[in-house]
């Protein structure tokens, strides 16, 4: 278990691809109901082929660690992938945390700049799926969806990717008719004919119609068989706050 405070957080999470944070109060009771949980975790995801570190704070001692990251209760547990933090909705029990770290672990989203890279993917032999954006992706709320999507997909045999330019992305595989793909859109590319888009989706209207399962019923038409579903996070327990009675907090917690 690693141990984090203000002078060695930002240089241990520069050092790790990909981690997990805990932040806690020693008062807490479902922090301490947890702990035995992320101490197993830890354990076992440090033995993974590609290690994942969990790591916990105390936020009542490091405060300007939980006033950057809005720490309003505890537990809070924060994904750290390449230096962006997230926060983590994923399982609170250890087989569940290792699986997630597994998964992240092993996830890429691959950024495509040329035709040359798509055939360069396309060769490795899975079926790729491109999408297709307009910069900045960061505020696209279709890109966010894609990425979730790519990543409850990892271990199905696909592989996703993504061209973005302020104009038009630079790798444009032509529709069968010879026109090119709508942006955005999603591209389903035939390893064996990367230069041509074996079938294309494209974005619905209002963006909330765009979800995961809208893709996997989409690729699922065109013959991949693939099963997507948006998860179904373990519901966390309500999180206990500074504020309440520091005598009870074995039973007052916020709503």
């Amino acid at each position: 278990m690693v141990v984090l405070t203000e002078d060695n957080f930002d240089a241990f999470l520069a050092s790790k691809p990909v981690s997990l944070v805990e932040f806690y109060a020693p008062w807490c009771g479902h922090c301490q109901s947890l702990a035995p949980v992320w101490a197993e975790a830890a354990e076992r995801a440090k033995k993974l082929a590609t290690p994942v570190p969990l790591a916990k704070v105390d936020a009542t001692t490091s405060e300007d660690l939980a006033t950057r990251y809005d720490i309003n209760g505890y537990p809070t547990i924060k994904l750290v992938k390449d230096g962006v933090v997230e926060d983590y909705n994923g399982p609170r029990d250890a087989d569940g945390i290792v699986a997630y770290v597994t998964k992240v672990s092993s996830f890429s989203l691959p950024q495509l700049k040329s035709s040359a890279e798509l055939s360069a993917l396309a060769k490795q032999g899975s079926t790729v799926i491109l999408g297709l954006f307009r910069m900045p992706i960061a505020a696209s709320a279709f890109f966010r969806t894609f990425k979730e999507t790519a990543f409850e997909a990892t271990g199905q045999g696909l592989m996703f990717a993504y061209s973005a330019s302020y104009a038009a992305p630079p790798v444009l595989p032509l529709t069968a008719d010879g026109r090119k793909p709508p942006v955005p859109s999603l591209v389903l590319v035939d390893p064996s004919r990367p230069e041509v888009a074996a079938a294309t989706y494209t974005m619905p209207r209002k963006k909330d119609e765009f979800t995961l399962e809208a893709v996997s019923m989409w690729l699922n038409s065109v013959g991949v068989k693939v099963t997507i579903e948006a998860p179904v996070a373990d519901e966390a327990p309500k999180n206990y706050h500074p504020e309440e009675d520091e005598h009870d907090h074995g039973e007052m917690y916020d709503d």
